[in-house]
């Protein structure tokens, strides 16, 4: 069949929508399936096995996922496509999908990744948004995949329950594959700079810790970052701020001795699995999913690698340095199960059951 992506960026952006979605693509094309993906942004180094199509767009202040791409829904009308399936709630590219589809009378799948919660400016947007374009997204998607429980709730009261499909995030356990983490250099952060990432915390930690630690901070910067280089200068601290290529994540999760992902919030983030598929202490603030899944994999142990404060995050990190033995049987059991349950082929093969069955019911429609 042919399936539309619609996603507002794509890599060589790094982020856990982008690489949700290029993993998918990557899956169904290998499965046979006729994928076309369009995006904003300049084309990477990398050559996709499946059709990206990149289109200018406007971006908007202080939100990275609002991207305004001129016609868009008459482009993705041009498409002879059997589903249209788009990401990210808070995006414009799902409001163009849904009416796409609907013009087309195609089937729409709509997958939220996470549910932001913000404050202040943000609030007040995402509440519009909410009561103004989500309810269209919402009631044109056929079904909506969701890839934390967490977001169910949230989506409670504005979508039908019978159309909510939970499927989680994958990690490609070959790309990730490192010597043992006793070895490595840094404490780290992968992942877009942004204030809701909350980088600030780590900075500070590591800087009040006993003993001094190399920091490296890898990802997109959204604004944040010479501020927190500034702060790392004031601090003292051996620190390293990047800007990596996707083809080049395994290599910073292998220079990783433990890496922290201080978030305010999350739904299900890929650098929890890819950190654990690296064989890396993943610490993690307890939100989103991250409880579920740390009990999961790390068994009675998760309360050692999940902190909810900057306190708390001194604390692990120290024991953690002056215990790291200790965590090596923990951190390969957690391997070991990420490797077995969280493959990105197992979610594919999953999805695609999904758009199975709402073409089936629309041409039974």
């Amino acid at each position: 069949m042919k399936i539309v992506q619609v996603v507002h960026l794509f890599p060589p952006q790094i982020g856990g929508v982008e690489r949700h979605t290029y993993e998918l693509c990557k899956d169904l094309t290998k499965m046979g399936e006729d994928v076309v993906v369009h995006t904003t942004g300049k084309p990477g180094k990398e050559k996709e096995p499946f059709t990206v199509k990149r289109h200018w767009g406007l971006k908007t202040p202080f939100f990275s996922s609002v991207i305004l791409v001129p016609f868009l829904s008459i482009k993705l009308m041009m498409e002879n496509v059997e589903i249209y399936a788009s990401h990210g709630y808070g995006s414009l590219m799902p409001v163009c999908t849904a009416f796409a589809a609907m013009v087309k009378r195609r089937p729409f799948v709509f997958t939220v990744h996470g549910y932001p919660q913000l404050s202040g400016f943000a609030r007040i947007a995402q509440w519009i948004y909410r009561n103004t374009f989500a309810r269209f997204i919402l009631w044109r998607a056929s079904k909506v995949i969701v890839v934390s429980r967490e977001s169910k709730k949230y989506l409670e009261n504005q979508v039908d329950k019978k159309k909510v499909v939970y499927i989680p995030n994958g990690v490609d356990t070959e790309m990730f594959k490192c010597p043992s983490f006793t070895e490595g250099e840094y404490i780290s952060y992968i992942g877009r700079v942004d204030k809701d990432k909350r980088v600030g915390m780590l900075i500070n930690a590591i800087g009040k810790m006993k003993e001094k630690q190399k920091l490296l901070v890898a990802g997109n910067d959204e604004g944040g970052r010479p501020g927190l280089r500034k702060l790392a200068e004031n601090l003292g601290l051996d620190a390293e701020f990047t800007q990596v290529a996707p083809e080049e994540i395994a290599q910073v999760y292998c220079y990783s001795k433990a890496v922290v992902l201080p978030s305010r919030y999350e739904g299900f983030s890929l650098v929890w699995l890819e950190a654990m598929a690296a064989g890396r202490p993943m610490f993690s603030t307890p939100v989103g999913q991250a409880p579920e899944l740390f009990r999961e994999v790390y068994g009675k142990d998760a309360e050692k690698f999940l902190f909810p404060d900057e306190e708390g995050l001194i604390e692990r990190l120290e024991y953690f340095v002056k215990n790291e033995n200790e965590f090596v049987s923990i951190v390969e059991k957690a391997q070991k199960k990420v490797a077995k349950d969280y493959s990105w082929k197992t979610m594919a093969e999953k999805t695609l059951k999904v758009y199975e069955s709402v073409i089936k019911g629309k041409k039974k429609n």
